[in-house]
Protein backbone atom coordinates (compact mmCIF):
# COMPACT_ATOMS: atom_id res chain seq x y z
CA UNK A 1 0.00 0.00 0.00
CA UNK A 2 1.45 3.88 -0.63
CA UNK A 3 0.15 7.11 0.38
CA UNK A 4 -0.89 7.88 -3.25
CA UNK A 5 -4.24 5.58 -2.02
CA UNK A 6 -4.85 7.46 0.79
CA UNK A 7 -4.93 10.56 -1.65
CA UNK A 8 -6.78 8.73 -4.12
CA UNK A 9 -9.39 7.47 -1.39
CA UNK A 10 -10.10 10.81 -0.04
CA UNK A 11 -10.05 12.31 -3.34
CA UNK A 12 -7.03 13.24 -5.69
CA UNK A 13 -8.25 16.57 -6.68
CA UNK A 14 -11.31 17.67 -4.64
CA UNK A 15 -12.57 20.78 -2.79
CA UNK A 16 -9.55 20.48 -0.35
CA UNK A 17 -6.78 20.27 -3.22
CA UNK A 18 -8.32 23.16 -4.71
CA UNK A 19 -8.07 25.59 -2.01
CA UNK A 20 -4.84 24.69 -1.82
CA UNK A 21 -4.28 25.38 -5.20
CA UNK A 22 -4.88 29.07 -4.55
CA UNK A 23 -3.64 29.08 -1.19
CA UNK A 24 0.07 27.76 -1.90
CA UNK A 25 0.23 27.35 -5.74
CA UNK A 26 -1.60 30.48 -6.15
CA UNK A 27 1.61 32.36 -4.13
CA UNK A 28 3.19 31.83 -7.81
CA UNK A 29 1.65 34.73 -8.87
CA UNK A 30 3.15 37.55 -6.76
CA UNK A 31 6.56 35.30 -6.99
CA UNK A 32 7.88 37.24 -10.51
CA UNK A 33 7.37 40.68 -8.74
CA UNK A 34 10.16 39.66 -7.00
CA UNK A 35 11.75 37.72 -8.94
CA UNK A 36 11.50 40.08 -11.80
CA UNK A 37 11.75 43.61 -10.18
CA UNK A 38 15.09 44.38 -12.71
CA UNK A 39 13.58 43.95 -15.54
CA UNK A 40 11.91 47.54 -15.02
CA UNK A 41 13.90 49.65 -11.88
CA UNK A 42 17.06 48.71 -14.21
CA UNK A 43 15.53 50.12 -17.05
CA UNK A 44 17.19 54.12 -17.70
CA UNK A 45 14.52 56.56 -18.59
CA UNK A 46 13.88 57.22 -22.28
CA UNK A 47 16.08 60.22 -22.35
CA UNK A 48 19.17 61.36 -20.38
CA UNK A 49 21.84 63.81 -20.70
CA UNK A 50 24.33 66.01 -19.60
CA UNK A 51 23.23 69.48 -18.41
CA UNK A 52 25.24 72.32 -17.02
CA UNK A 53 21.65 74.33 -16.51
CA UNK A 54 19.70 70.78 -14.92
CA UNK A 55 16.63 71.18 -17.40
CA UNK A 56 14.11 69.17 -17.15
CA UNK A 57 11.80 67.54 -19.99
CA UNK A 58 8.49 67.43 -19.54
CA UNK A 59 6.94 64.06 -18.66
CA UNK A 60 5.77 62.39 -22.06
CA UNK A 61 7.84 64.02 -24.57
CA UNK A 62 7.51 62.54 -27.44
CA UNK A 63 9.45 64.75 -30.57
CA UNK A 64 12.28 65.31 -27.97
CA UNK A 65 16.04 64.61 -28.91
CA UNK A 66 18.95 64.93 -27.12
CA UNK A 67 22.42 63.20 -27.20
CA UNK A 68 23.24 60.93 -24.25
CA UNK A 69 26.38 62.42 -22.78
CA UNK A 70 28.35 61.28 -19.98
CA UNK A 71 29.93 64.00 -17.79
CA UNK A 72 33.20 65.06 -18.83
CA UNK A 73 36.30 63.83 -16.87
CA UNK A 74 37.56 67.86 -16.93
CA UNK A 75 36.73 69.61 -13.71
CA UNK A 76 36.23 72.96 -15.63
CA UNK A 77 33.25 71.07 -17.73
CA UNK A 78 31.16 69.63 -15.05
CA UNK A 79 27.67 69.28 -15.60
CA UNK A 80 24.17 67.33 -13.97
CA UNK A 81 22.73 64.33 -15.09
CA UNK A 82 19.53 65.08 -16.32
CA UNK A 83 16.61 62.24 -16.76
CA UNK A 84 13.08 62.66 -18.20
CA UNK A 85 10.09 62.20 -15.98
CA UNK A 86 8.32 59.50 -17.39
CA UNK A 87 9.34 56.55 -15.30
CA UNK A 88 11.49 56.83 -11.71
CA UNK A 89 13.41 54.00 -11.86
CA UNK A 90 16.97 52.67 -9.50
CA UNK A 91 19.02 54.16 -12.76
CA UNK A 92 17.97 58.20 -12.18
CA UNK A 93 17.36 57.38 -8.45
CA UNK A 94 21.11 57.06 -8.53
CA UNK A 95 22.34 57.88 -11.37
CA UNK A 96 23.61 54.56 -12.23
CA UNK A 97 24.77 55.56 -16.35
CA UNK A 98 28.17 56.04 -17.67
CA UNK A 99 30.83 55.09 -15.26
CA UNK A 100 28.18 53.19 -13.03
CA UNK A 101 26.69 51.61 -15.50
CA UNK A 102 27.75 48.02 -14.84
CA UNK A 103 25.82 48.62 -11.14
CA UNK A 104 22.74 47.73 -12.54
CA UNK A 105 23.17 44.05 -14.07
CA UNK A 106 25.54 43.92 -10.46
CA UNK A 107 22.65 44.43 -8.48
CA UNK A 108 20.44 41.66 -10.91
CA UNK A 109 23.66 38.85 -10.44
CA UNK A 110 23.21 39.64 -6.82
CA UNK A 111 19.58 39.42 -6.54
CA UNK A 112 20.01 35.89 -8.20
CA UNK A 113 22.75 34.98 -6.03
CA UNK A 114 20.03 35.24 -3.31
CA UNK A 115 17.90 33.00 -5.13
CA UNK A 116 20.66 30.11 -5.15
CA UNK A 117 21.23 30.59 -1.27
CA UNK A 118 17.27 30.90 -0.75
CA UNK A 119 16.73 27.42 -3.11
CA UNK A 120 19.42 25.71 -1.13
CA UNK A 121 18.05 26.54 2.38
CA UNK A 122 14.76 26.50 1.66
CA UNK A 123 15.24 22.42 0.25
CA UNK A 124 16.93 21.76 3.30
CA UNK A 125 14.25 23.86 5.19
CA UNK A 126 11.31 21.98 3.90
CA UNK A 127 12.71 18.38 4.70
CA UNK A 128 14.05 19.51 8.26
CA UNK A 129 11.80 21.42 9.65
CA UNK A 130 8.55 21.22 7.87
CA UNK A 131 6.84 22.29 4.66
CA UNK A 132 4.36 24.16 6.43
CA UNK A 133 7.01 26.53 8.59
CA UNK A 134 9.73 27.17 6.07
CA UNK A 135 6.70 28.61 3.46
CA UNK A 136 4.94 30.64 5.77
CA UNK A 137 8.26 32.20 6.95
CA UNK A 138 9.62 32.78 3.87
CA UNK A 139 6.16 34.84 2.99
CA UNK A 140 6.96 36.77 6.47
CA UNK A 141 10.26 37.81 5.74
CA UNK A 142 9.40 38.94 1.82
CA UNK A 143 7.14 41.29 3.38
CA UNK A 144 9.54 42.83 5.53
CA UNK A 145 12.44 42.83 3.12
CA UNK A 146 9.93 44.69 0.57
CA UNK A 147 8.88 47.42 3.00
CA UNK A 148 12.31 47.87 4.19
CA UNK A 149 13.79 48.10 0.06
CA UNK A 150 11.24 50.41 -0.91
CA UNK A 151 13.08 53.18 1.24
CA UNK A 152 16.38 52.16 0.28
CA UNK A 153 18.51 55.51 0.63
CA UNK A 154 22.05 54.26 -1.71
CA UNK A 155 22.37 51.86 -4.44
CA UNK A 156 23.96 49.69 -1.86
CA UNK A 157 21.61 49.57 0.73
CA UNK A 158 19.01 48.44 -2.03
CA UNK A 159 21.82 45.71 -3.68
CA UNK A 160 21.91 44.17 -0.07
CA UNK A 161 17.93 43.98 -0.08
CA UNK A 162 17.20 42.65 -3.09
CA UNK A 163 19.50 40.24 -2.21
CA UNK A 164 17.83 38.96 0.56
CA UNK A 165 14.14 39.40 -1.76
CA UNK A 166 15.67 36.98 -3.49
CA UNK A 167 16.61 34.58 -1.14
CA UNK A 168 12.74 34.52 -0.01
CA UNK A 169 12.00 33.84 -3.66
CA UNK A 170 14.30 31.04 -3.91
CA UNK A 171 12.63 29.15 -1.03
CA UNK A 172 9.46 29.82 -1.69
CA UNK A 173 9.49 28.66 -5.76
CA UNK A 174 11.42 25.24 -3.88
CA UNK A 175 8.73 24.60 -1.02
CA UNK A 176 5.72 25.73 -2.48
CA UNK A 177 5.94 23.20 -5.55
CA UNK A 178 6.17 19.86 -3.62
CA UNK A 179 4.12 21.05 -0.82
CA UNK A 180 1.06 21.11 -2.89
CA UNK A 181 1.65 17.99 -4.80
CA UNK A 182 2.64 15.80 -1.94
CA UNK A 183 -1.90 16.45 -1.43
CA UNK A 184 -2.94 15.57 -4.75
CA UNK A 185 -3.46 12.61 -7.22
CA UNK A 186 -0.59 11.65 -9.00
CA UNK A 187 -2.87 11.89 -12.43
CA UNK A 188 -3.11 15.88 -10.97
CA UNK A 189 0.47 16.20 -10.64
CA UNK A 190 1.48 17.69 -14.11
CA UNK A 191 -1.07 21.01 -12.87
CA UNK A 192 1.22 21.60 -10.03
CA UNK A 193 3.92 23.14 -12.62
CA UNK A 194 1.31 23.80 -15.68
CA UNK A 195 -1.19 26.48 -14.30
CA UNK A 196 0.00 29.95 -15.72
CA UNK A 197 -0.19 31.74 -12.20
CA UNK A 198 3.72 33.11 -12.58
CA UNK A 199 2.80 34.20 -16.53
CA UNK A 200 -0.24 35.72 -15.37
CA UNK A 201 1.56 37.32 -12.10
CA UNK A 202 4.33 38.30 -14.43
CA UNK A 203 1.77 40.52 -16.38
CA UNK A 204 0.09 42.01 -13.95
CA UNK A 205 3.30 43.41 -13.01
CA UNK A 206 4.17 44.43 -16.11
CA UNK A 207 0.77 46.04 -16.14
CA UNK A 208 1.50 47.43 -12.80
CA UNK A 209 4.88 49.14 -14.23
CA UNK A 210 3.67 50.56 -16.54
CA UNK A 211 0.37 52.24 -14.34
CA UNK A 212 2.55 53.29 -11.70
CA UNK A 213 6.19 53.51 -12.70
CA UNK A 214 8.44 54.06 -9.65
CA UNK A 215 10.67 51.64 -8.24
CA UNK A 216 10.05 52.47 -4.48
CA UNK A 217 5.85 52.23 -4.58
CA UNK A 218 6.12 48.67 -7.06
CA UNK A 219 8.13 47.37 -3.73
CA UNK A 220 5.22 48.16 -1.62
CA UNK A 221 3.05 46.47 -3.98
CA UNK A 222 4.82 43.73 -3.99
CA UNK A 223 4.82 43.68 -0.06
CA UNK A 224 1.01 44.41 0.18
CA UNK A 225 0.16 41.20 -2.01
CA UNK A 226 1.55 38.96 -0.01
CA UNK A 227 -0.61 39.55 2.89
CA UNK A 228 -3.45 37.60 2.24
CA UNK A 229 -1.16 34.82 1.24
CA UNK A 230 0.16 34.84 4.76
CA UNK A 231 -3.23 34.19 6.59
CA UNK A 232 -3.40 30.59 5.00
CA UNK A 233 -1.02 29.87 7.74
CA UNK A 234 -4.63 28.98 9.78
CA UNK A 235 -5.90 26.96 7.15
CA UNK A 236 -3.10 24.63 5.34
CA UNK A 237 -2.31 21.68 7.27
CA UNK A 238 1.74 20.08 7.08
CA UNK A 239 2.50 17.88 4.41
CA UNK A 240 1.09 14.30 5.90
CA UNK A 241 3.74 12.55 3.66
CA UNK A 242 6.30 14.49 5.34
CA UNK A 243 4.12 13.69 8.77
CA UNK A 244 4.30 10.36 8.23
CA UNK A 245 8.21 9.68 6.92
CA UNK A 246 9.40 11.65 10.11
CA UNK A 247 7.19 9.36 12.45
CA UNK A 248 4.60 11.65 13.50
CA UNK A 249 1.66 8.95 12.78
CA UNK A 250 -1.36 11.00 14.80
CA UNK A 251 -0.69 14.33 13.19
CA UNK A 252 -0.42 12.63 9.43
CA UNK A 253 -3.88 10.95 10.17
CA UNK A 254 -5.60 13.99 11.50
CA UNK A 255 -4.09 15.39 8.15
CA UNK A 256 -6.20 12.65 5.92
CA UNK A 257 -9.53 13.84 8.61
CA UNK A 258 -9.21 17.37 7.56
CA UNK A 259 -9.06 16.29 3.41
CA UNK A 260 -12.15 13.93 3.89
CA UNK A 261 -13.51 16.38 5.81
CA UNK A 262 -13.57 19.40 2.97
CA UNK A 263 -14.18 16.57 0.34
CA UNK A 264 -17.10 15.18 2.12
CA UNK A 265 -15.45 11.70 1.33
CA UNK A 266 -14.80 8.61 4.22
CA UNK A 267 -10.76 7.74 5.59
CA UNK A 268 -10.01 4.55 4.68
CA UNK A 269 -9.70 2.21 7.22
CA UNK A 270 -6.13 1.29 6.40
CA UNK A 271 -4.76 4.77 6.39
CA UNK A 272 -3.32 3.71 10.14
CA UNK A 273 -1.71 0.89 8.97
CA UNK A 274 -0.42 3.28 5.79
CA UNK A 275 1.30 5.62 7.65
CA UNK A 276 3.11 3.38 10.06
CA UNK A 277 3.91 1.51 7.38
CA UNK A 278 5.81 4.52 5.69
CA UNK A 279 7.54 5.79 8.89
CA UNK A 280 8.40 1.81 9.38
CA UNK A 281 10.16 2.17 5.72
CA UNK A 282 11.91 5.07 6.56
CA UNK A 283 13.48 3.65 9.59
CA UNK A 284 14.73 0.79 8.16
CA UNK A 285 16.16 2.46 5.03
CA UNK A 286 18.18 5.30 7.37
CA UNK A 287 19.64 5.42 10.78
CA UNK A 288 17.32 6.12 13.69
CA UNK A 289 17.01 10.26 13.91
CA UNK A 290 19.53 10.79 11.21
CA UNK A 291 18.71 14.30 9.34
CA UNK A 292 18.95 14.10 5.20
CA UNK A 293 21.72 16.14 3.22
CA UNK A 294 22.19 16.97 -0.46
CA UNK A 295 25.34 14.47 -0.32
CA UNK A 296 21.81 12.01 0.02
CA UNK A 297 20.82 13.00 -3.62
CA UNK A 298 24.33 11.61 -5.28
CA UNK A 299 25.01 8.57 -3.14
CA UNK A 300 22.85 5.27 -4.88
CA UNK A 301 23.75 5.64 -8.68
CA UNK A 302 19.92 5.34 -9.54
CA UNK A 303 19.59 9.00 -8.05
CA UNK A 304 23.22 10.06 -8.29
CA UNK A 305 22.82 10.37 -12.36
CA UNK A 306 19.06 11.54 -12.57
CA UNK A 307 20.17 14.32 -10.15
CA UNK A 308 23.42 15.63 -12.61
CA UNK A 309 21.26 15.70 -15.89
CA UNK A 310 18.19 17.43 -14.39
CA UNK A 311 21.19 20.12 -12.60
CA UNK A 312 22.00 20.77 -16.09
CA UNK A 313 19.06 21.23 -18.05
CA UNK A 314 17.76 24.06 -15.33
CA UNK A 315 20.87 25.46 -15.18
CA UNK A 316 20.70 26.09 -18.84
CA UNK A 317 17.04 26.82 -18.79
CA UNK A 318 17.29 29.33 -16.14
CA UNK A 319 19.86 30.88 -17.61
CA UNK A 320 18.20 31.77 -20.73
CA UNK A 321 14.66 32.00 -19.18
CA UNK A 322 15.31 34.78 -16.95
CA UNK A 323 17.94 36.26 -20.06
CA UNK A 324 14.94 37.01 -22.12
CA UNK A 325 13.10 38.32 -19.36
CA UNK A 326 15.72 41.08 -17.93
CA UNK A 327 16.91 41.64 -21.38
CA UNK A 328 13.56 42.47 -22.98
CA UNK A 329 14.39 45.96 -22.86
CA UNK A 330 16.65 44.88 -26.22
CA UNK A 331 13.92 43.78 -27.71
CA UNK A 332 11.60 46.25 -30.70
CA UNK A 333 8.64 48.01 -29.28
CA UNK A 334 7.31 49.31 -26.60
CA UNK A 335 9.14 47.77 -23.10
CA UNK A 336 5.57 47.60 -20.74
CA UNK A 337 4.21 46.02 -24.18
CA UNK A 338 6.98 43.89 -24.51
CA UNK A 339 6.94 43.67 -20.44
CA UNK A 340 3.67 41.47 -20.89
CA UNK A 341 4.24 39.61 -24.43
CA UNK A 342 7.13 37.71 -22.78
CA UNK A 343 4.91 36.95 -20.02
CA UNK A 344 1.56 35.58 -21.16
CA UNK A 345 3.42 33.51 -23.76
CA UNK A 346 4.15 30.92 -20.96
CA UNK A 347 0.80 30.64 -20.84
CA UNK A 348 -0.81 28.75 -23.62
CA UNK A 349 2.44 26.98 -23.61
CA UNK A 350 1.75 25.32 -20.07
CA UNK A 351 -1.65 24.30 -20.78
CA UNK A 352 -0.71 22.46 -23.81
CA UNK A 353 2.18 20.73 -21.63
CA UNK A 354 -1.08 19.54 -18.77
CA UNK A 355 -2.49 17.96 -21.56
CA UNK A 356 0.43 16.53 -23.59
CA UNK A 357 2.45 15.21 -20.35
CA UNK A 358 -0.24 13.34 -19.40
CA UNK A 359 -0.57 11.65 -22.94
CA UNK A 360 2.95 11.19 -24.64
CA UNK A 361 4.91 11.67 -21.30
CA UNK A 362 6.81 13.76 -19.43
CA UNK A 363 10.09 13.12 -21.50
CA UNK A 364 8.72 13.39 -24.44
CA UNK A 365 6.93 16.92 -23.98
CA UNK A 366 9.90 18.04 -22.89
CA UNK A 367 11.91 17.16 -26.05
CA UNK A 368 9.50 18.61 -28.09
CA UNK A 369 9.18 22.16 -26.73
CA UNK A 370 13.31 22.43 -26.47
CA UNK A 371 13.90 21.61 -29.86
CA UNK A 372 11.22 24.27 -30.77
CA UNK A 373 12.85 26.94 -28.28
CA UNK A 374 16.84 26.03 -29.65
CA UNK A 375 14.39 26.75 -33.75
CA UNK A 376 13.35 29.67 -32.73
CA UNK A 377 16.46 30.84 -31.34
CA UNK A 378 18.71 30.21 -34.19
CA UNK A 379 15.92 31.69 -36.53
CA UNK A 380 16.65 35.23 -34.23
CA UNK A 381 20.19 34.79 -35.29
CA UNK A 382 19.13 34.36 -39.13
CA UNK A 383 16.86 37.46 -39.14
CA UNK A 384 19.26 39.26 -37.07
CA UNK A 385 22.30 38.31 -39.86
CA UNK A 386 20.42 40.04 -42.60
CA UNK A 387 20.36 43.52 -40.39
CA UNK A 388 17.53 45.49 -41.81
CA UNK A 389 14.99 47.38 -39.65
CA UNK A 390 12.34 45.55 -41.58
CA UNK A 391 12.64 42.48 -39.72
CA UNK A 392 13.14 43.60 -36.82
CA UNK A 393 9.21 43.13 -35.41
CA UNK A 394 10.12 39.20 -36.71
CA UNK A 395 12.84 38.80 -34.27
CA UNK A 396 10.65 39.85 -31.40
CA UNK A 397 8.04 37.37 -32.38
CA UNK A 398 10.47 34.55 -32.76
CA UNK A 399 11.99 35.36 -29.82
CA UNK A 400 8.78 34.93 -28.00
CA UNK A 401 8.29 32.01 -29.82
CA UNK A 402 11.75 30.62 -28.19
CA UNK A 403 10.35 31.87 -24.99
CA UNK A 404 7.31 30.15 -25.35
CA UNK A 405 9.34 26.74 -26.16
CA UNK A 406 11.06 27.38 -22.83
CA UNK A 407 8.48 27.78 -20.43
CA UNK A 408 6.95 24.79 -21.24
CA UNK A 409 9.77 22.60 -21.22
CA UNK A 410 11.10 24.21 -17.81
CA UNK A 411 7.30 23.76 -16.76
CA UNK A 412 7.46 19.82 -17.48
CA UNK A 413 10.49 19.46 -15.78
CA UNK A 414 9.00 21.12 -12.50
CA UNK A 415 7.15 18.04 -12.74
CA UNK A 416 9.98 15.67 -13.53
CA UNK A 417 12.17 16.50 -10.85
CA UNK A 418 9.40 16.24 -8.04
CA UNK A 419 8.37 12.91 -8.92
CA UNK A 420 12.07 11.70 -9.46
CA UNK A 421 12.88 12.08 -5.65
CA UNK A 422 11.09 10.17 -2.40
CA UNK A 423 9.34 12.19 -0.26
CA UNK A 424 12.35 12.32 2.49
CA UNK A 425 14.69 14.42 -0.21
CA UNK A 426 11.97 15.24 -2.41
CA UNK A 427 12.74 19.29 -1.30
CA UNK A 428 16.20 18.20 -1.67
CA UNK A 429 16.21 17.24 -4.54
CA UNK A 430 14.02 20.40 -6.21
CA UNK A 431 16.03 22.52 -3.78
CA UNK A 432 19.50 21.19 -5.54
CA UNK A 433 18.16 22.03 -9.29
CA UNK A 434 16.62 25.54 -8.12
CA UNK A 435 20.34 25.56 -7.07
CA UNK A 436 21.69 25.24 -9.92
CA UNK A 437 18.71 27.03 -12.04
CA UNK A 438 19.87 30.08 -9.60
CA UNK A 439 23.48 29.73 -10.58
CA UNK A 440 22.75 30.14 -14.63
CA UNK A 441 20.14 32.78 -13.86
CA UNK A 442 23.15 35.06 -12.22
CA UNK A 443 24.94 34.95 -15.70
CA UNK A 444 21.16 35.97 -17.21
CA UNK A 445 21.58 39.52 -16.82
CA UNK A 446 25.08 39.58 -18.66
CA UNK A 447 23.65 37.77 -21.63
CA UNK A 448 22.17 40.57 -23.71
CA UNK A 449 24.64 42.79 -22.11
CA UNK A 450 27.84 41.03 -24.15
CA UNK A 451 25.80 42.10 -27.50
CA UNK A 452 24.55 45.62 -27.13
CA UNK A 453 21.83 45.86 -29.21
CA UNK A 454 22.68 43.20 -31.24
CA UNK A 455 20.28 40.35 -31.03
CA UNK A 456 22.72 37.37 -32.64
CA UNK A 457 25.22 37.20 -29.93
CA UNK A 458 22.63 36.62 -26.87
CA UNK A 459 20.19 33.77 -29.03
CA UNK A 460 23.55 32.13 -30.13
CA UNK A 461 24.31 31.21 -26.88
CA UNK A 462 20.36 30.69 -26.27
CA UNK A 463 20.01 28.15 -29.70
CA UNK A 464 22.97 26.08 -28.04
CA UNK A 465 21.85 25.91 -24.57
CA UNK A 466 18.08 24.82 -25.57
CA UNK A 467 20.00 22.39 -28.13
CA UNK A 468 21.71 20.95 -25.48
CA UNK A 469 18.90 20.39 -23.01
CA UNK A 470 16.75 18.63 -26.18
CA UNK A 471 19.27 15.92 -26.30
CA UNK A 472 19.73 15.63 -22.30
CA UNK A 473 15.53 15.45 -22.23
CA UNK A 474 15.75 12.04 -24.19
CA UNK A 475 18.08 10.45 -20.77
CA UNK A 476 15.77 10.27 -18.17
CA UNK A 477 13.35 7.63 -17.29
CA UNK A 478 9.81 8.55 -17.62
CA UNK A 479 7.67 9.01 -14.41
CA UNK A 480 3.93 9.22 -15.96
CA UNK A 481 1.62 7.18 -13.88
CA UNK A 482 4.52 5.84 -11.46
CA UNK A 483 3.25 6.43 -7.90
CA UNK A 484 5.73 9.02 -5.69
CA UNK A 485 7.88 6.90 -3.34
CA UNK A 486 7.89 8.14 0.21
CA UNK A 487 11.21 6.41 1.50
CA UNK A 488 14.68 5.99 0.18
CA UNK A 489 14.68 2.53 0.84
CA UNK A 490 13.72 1.36 -2.85
CA UNK A 491 15.85 4.08 -4.61
CA UNK A 492 18.79 3.07 -2.26
CA UNK A 493 19.34 -0.43 -3.85
CA UNK A 494 21.46 -0.77 -6.45
CA UNK A 495 20.09 -0.54 -9.86
CA UNK A 496 21.95 -1.27 -13.48
CA UNK A 497 23.89 1.32 -15.26
CA UNK A 498 22.68 -0.21 -18.84
CA UNK A 499 18.85 -0.29 -17.70
CA UNK A 500 18.79 3.06 -16.16
CA UNK A 501 20.47 4.82 -19.13
CA UNK A 502 19.02 3.38 -21.66
CA UNK A 503 15.17 2.36 -20.09
CA UNK A 504 12.96 4.50 -22.63
CA UNK A 505 9.49 3.22 -22.24
CA UNK A 506 6.90 6.05 -22.05
CA UNK A 507 4.68 4.13 -19.25
CA UNK A 508 7.08 2.17 -17.40
CA UNK A 509 4.39 0.23 -14.99
CA UNK A 510 5.65 -3.20 -16.61
CA UNK A 511 9.54 -2.53 -15.81
CA UNK A 512 8.82 -1.20 -12.43
CA UNK A 513 7.01 -4.31 -11.45
CA UNK A 514 9.44 -6.71 -12.80
CA UNK A 515 12.12 -4.46 -11.23
CA UNK A 516 10.44 -4.75 -7.67
CA UNK A 517 10.06 -8.31 -8.17
CA UNK A 518 14.00 -8.76 -9.47
CA UNK A 519 14.51 -6.73 -5.73
CA UNK A 520 12.43 -9.04 -4.33
CA UNK A 521 14.44 -12.23 -5.70
CA UNK A 522 17.82 -10.53 -4.49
Amino acid sequence: MHTDDIIEEVGGMSRFQLLLLFLIIGSKTIHPWGMLMMSFTGVPPDFWWCDKNASVVPNGAINFTYEQQCPSVDSNNTCTLVYSQEKNTVINQWNLVCEDSGVKPFITAVQMGGVVLGAALGGHSGDAIGRKKTYYLCILLNILFNLVAAFSVSWQMFTVLRFFIGAMVGSLLVVSFSYYMEFIGKYWRPMTGTMPFWPVGSALFAMTCWLRPNWSHLHIITAMIHVPFLLGWFIVPESMRWLAAHGRLKEAEEVVDQMARYNGTKKPANTSAILKQVAEEELRGRESNRKYTYLDLYRPWSLCWKSFIIQIIWLNVACVYYGISFGVGHLTGNLYLNMFLVAVIDIPGKLVVFFLSNIIGRRWTAFMFFALAACAAFSVVVVSSVGTADWEAITTVLALVCRLGIAAAWACHLVFASETYPTVIRNLGYGAANTAARVGSIVSPYIFIMGGDDLMPPFVIVGVSMFLCTLLSLVMRETMGVPLEDTTAKTSRKTCLSDVMFSHESVPFKKDQDDELLDEKV
